[in-house]
């Protein structure tokens, strides 16, 4: 059974999906900082780069976004242009300083890597994605029953008008002709009023943003499997309720308020593995992922596993374990770019491919697009994963000041998820008006230094006064409960070890 919980707090909105009570995916974005993937603006080209094949945009966000030349050449760019896409060989042919363009963000900034954009413009409903400007039909790779995709393409061709064409999504399995035609003409309506904006503004300009984190949720994670979704406020609730209304596949789902339901469901704990880097298998054996600038390595070890008396057929049954839960870490920690799987030796080229088969099957229907490369002979497994957003072990963690990068830290954002569940949690079980917490030298001075104007707010949302101490023993990130209890005791208390 699948259920969804959904934890807003201060600074961060978070959203957990189980299954039978397991973490199977993590959604998370800082309310200061949402995601900007799939904002769409009229841009204005500020430089050109020949020598990359790109150019700089002026979006209006504070760093000018990049536009490569292949995603410069959408259908409607080249039918506008005239053009044919292997006529051109460099962006300066049909780019020049001033130019302005229709412009979708296709991936976050990254590090030193800035925002990335695309004239290929898409909306995003629950049974379809239109694409503007096109005249073409395509299915989600999920729907593998040769009569529904037939009888789905039939629809998709009879609904569509005004040059529109679309994406039909997973969700429309089943789903009848008047339900997609609905999101079809609602969708093509959004886009002629944003092209109309888009003819009579200045850029550079937003034109369309993109959806919360509920609405993501309800896009691309509640369908029919979901049984029941926890959330922590009446508002939440109304929302997500108003979202439902009119799919009826959606009618049995149900909408329970209740308070600290990431503690009460176990969802905190499972989420703080996210944080270490060997992750045990119920099997015995582990895998160890290391994360670095270029590329992600992921290790595969036995450890406890005996399996069977050949040595081979003990490597195979490891690996192929491993395999799902490389799957569900990748997954939840968002990791992408290139990833390294070393894998316990096998020789046979049988168990080899068995390995190979296995990781096309169960990538196959990521969210994100992954491609398993294949094996090289080192038994080293080549993935490359899509890249639109920071992975959760950056969001967690930042360059060490004091070692010139060579090490972590807790971040900001890390810091302040734990103060919160942890205030929350004293909150839940006593009647505390104040706490001591105490750090380590370099903590206490980052939260100081860096959040305090989260922790005001904390302090006012759950009416107790938090209080810090630095203890020069802890040599860790860790934080450590001290003292609980009436105010006047313990502001009495913090008086006297001064």
């Amino acid at each position: 059974m699948k259920s969804i919980l959904i934890n807003s707090s201060i600074f961060f909105d978070q959203a957990a999906v189980l299954e039978d009570g397991r973490l199977i995916d993590y959604i998370h974005e800082v309310k200061s900082n949402r995601s900007v993937i799939g904002n769409i603006y009229k841009g204005r080209v500020m430089n050109i780069l020949p020598g990359m094949n790109a150019a700089f945009i002026d979006i209006g966000l504070e760093k000018n976004a990049y536009l490569f030349l292949d995603d410069l050449f959408s259908d409607k760019f080249l039918k506008e242009k005239k053009i044919k896409k292997r006529d051109v060989d460099n962006i300066s042919k049909v780019l020049k300083k001033g130019d302005e363009l229709l412009l979708q963000i296709l991936r976050e900034p990254m590090g030193e890597k800035n925002i990335s954009v695309t004239t290929d413009i898409s909306l995003t409903g629950k049974y379809i994605a239109l694409i503007p400007n096109s005249t073409e039909i395509n299915l989600s790779k999920k729907i593998r029953d040769a009569d529904e995709r037939k009888r789905l393409e039939g629809i998709g061709r009879e609904i569509m008008s005004e040059g529109n064409g679309m994406i039909i999504r997973t969700f429309s399995k089943g789903c009848s002709k008047e339900n997609i035609q609905q999101e079809y003409n609602m969708l093509s309506s959004v886009f002629k009023k944003l092209e109309q904006e888009y003819n009579y503004s200045y850029a550079p300009k937003l034109l369309y943003e993109n959806n919360s984190l509920i609405e993501k949720l309800f896009y691309d994670y509640i369908d029919a499997s979901v049984k029941e979704i926890y959330v922590e406020n009446i508002e939440t609730k109304r929302k997500i309720a108003e979202l439902l209304t009119g799919y009826s596949e959606l009618n049995d789902i149900k909408i329970i308020e209740t308070d600290n339901s990431f503690e009460k469901y176990n969802v905190e704990k499972q989420i703080s593995l996210l944080f270490e880097r060997k992750v045990e298998l119920d099997n015995g054996g582990s895998i160890i992922i290391d994360v670095t600038e270029a590329l992600t390595v992921i290790d595969v070890n036995s450890g406890s596993f005996v399996g069977s008396e050949s040595i081979e057929d003990t490597a195979l049954a490891i690996n192929l374990y491993s395999l799902d839960e490389i799957r569900r870490q990748i997954n939840l920690r968002n990791i992408s770019g290139i990833i390294i799987i070393d894998f316990i030796d096998v020789k046979k080229k049988d168990n080899i491919n068995l390995i190979i088969n296995k990781a096309k099957n169960i990538f196959k229907d990521d969210k994100n697009k992954t491609n398993v490369i294949g094996m090289t002979k080192l038994n080293l497994m080549e993935l490359t994963r899509k890249k639109d957003k920071e992975n959760f072990f950056n969001l967690i963690t930042e360059e060490c000041e004091h070692c010139n990068g060579g090490g972590r830290t807790s971040s900001k954002v890390y810091i302040l998820l734990r103060l919160e569940a942890l205030i929350k949690k004293i909150k839940s079980n006593t009647t505390s008006e104040a706490i001591i917490l105490k750090t380590g030298s370099m903590l206490y001075y980052k939260i100081l230094n860096e959040c305090m104007d989260i922790i005001n707010k904390l302090e006012k949302k759950y009416n107790i006064k938090i209080y810090f101490v630095k203890d020069k023993n802890i040599l860790t990130d860790e934080i450590i409960v001290d003292r609980t209890g009436k105010l006047n005791y313990i502001s009495m208390y913090v008086k006297q070890q001064k």
